[in-house]
């Protein structure tokens, strides 16, 4: 249970005694370092000091509704900042089943417990520092209208970033990369009948500050946007990526994919490189030629061109 009204009061710079935080929240010091602990567990760094109290250990700027109000335009699209959230692409799914086409939503939290990413990852959200949310659309087309919808999120959020100062990079079909490690995730989910209506929901997860013992747990290099010193303000960035997606969601359906493959390529990690990938429980060989109008990768093996689609191959690249 996150006790915001607590997390509220403890800043990143001066220590809070635990004895003024019992008297503000009416409680013992015993149920306040409790709070703490419970807050340590959720994966918020707190530091404790004997006869000082608490201060966090990183300079959060937590999710407010009030700050992202002042920064996204009224009403477009209709947002939630979520206490918590097993995973915020499961409650836009959920929500947007109920209502009518062309209502854009966002969710975001800085407490997300089940976040996943392709393929049925778990994926690592510790709170408050990374970028967790998930922008939604119900449509009248078909699943047909939104192929290679992933591509064009990319591209969108990489320009962004590179123009911010992060030198990233794609790589198919979804990844965000800085200095070769993940640095963000994308997964997009469709609900769709053959001929429509359908319900589009895109999430998102961008590292913002990573721990050493963090990163080490992981079966892949990661980054995070602490990696290069870009200074920037989380509610404005996200602010402007939320626009950026909202817009694509309204145009990407008339458009197609067409639009966003030439912008593809300046970011393309992996064109023109040798790598494996995986079709079923084989691994094969190929280099990189580029990407279809679909958005499948496409490859040349000793066996001839091959095009990759997204949801059956896993791709790595080979060690020079």
């Amino acid at each position: 249970m996150i006790d915001r009204s607590l997390l509220m009061q403890i800043a990143a710079g001066q220590f809070v005694s635990g004895e003024h935080l019992a008297e503000r929240a009416g409680c013992s010091r015993a149920a306040i370092a409790k709070k703490v602990e419970q807050l340590r567990a959720a994966g918020v760094l707190i530091e404790a000091r004997p006869r000082a109290g608490y201060r966090l250990a990183y300079p959060y700027a937590w999710w407010t509704q009030e700050s992202l109000a002042a920064l996204l335009p009224a009403g477009r699209p209709e947002f939630f900042v979520l206490p918590a959230a097993e995973s915020t692409n499961d409650w836009l799914r959920q929500r947007l089943t109920e209502l009518p086409s062309g209502r854009t939503q966002l969710a975001i939290t800085d407490f997300q417990q089940g976040g996943k990413g392709r393929r049925g990852r778990s994926w690592l959200s510790p709170p408050g520092r990374q970028m967790t949310f998930s922008i939604g659309v119900g449509a009248d087309q078909g699943p047909l209208a939104w192929i290679g919808i992933a591509l064009a999120v990319g591209v969108e959020l990489a320009e962004l970033l590179h123009e911010a100062g992060w030198p990233v990079k794609l790589k198919w079909p979804n990844d965000i990369l800085l200095d070769g490690a993940k640095l963000a995730g994308i997964l997009v989910e469709l609900d769709a009948m053959a001929e429509g209506p359908s319900r589009i929901v895109i999430g998102v997860g961008l590292n913002e500050a990573l721990l050493a013992e963090e990163r080490a747990a992981l079966d892949r290099p990661v980054a995070a946007l602490q990696d290069h010193p870009v200074t920037y303000e989380r509610h404005r960035l996200l602010a402007v990526m939320v626009e950026r997606l909202e817009r694509l969601l309204r145009e990407f359906p008339e458009a197609g994919l067409a639009r966003w493959l030439p912008r593809w390529q300046p970011f393309d990690d992996l064109m023109g490189k040798r790598v494996d990938f995986q079709r079923g429980n084989d691994w094969l060989s190929g280099d990189v030629v580029g990407i279809d109008a679909q958005g499948s990768l496409l490859l040349d093996t000793p066996q001839g061109r091959v095009h990759c689609h997204s949801g059956e191959v896993s791709v790595r690249k080979v060690d020079a």
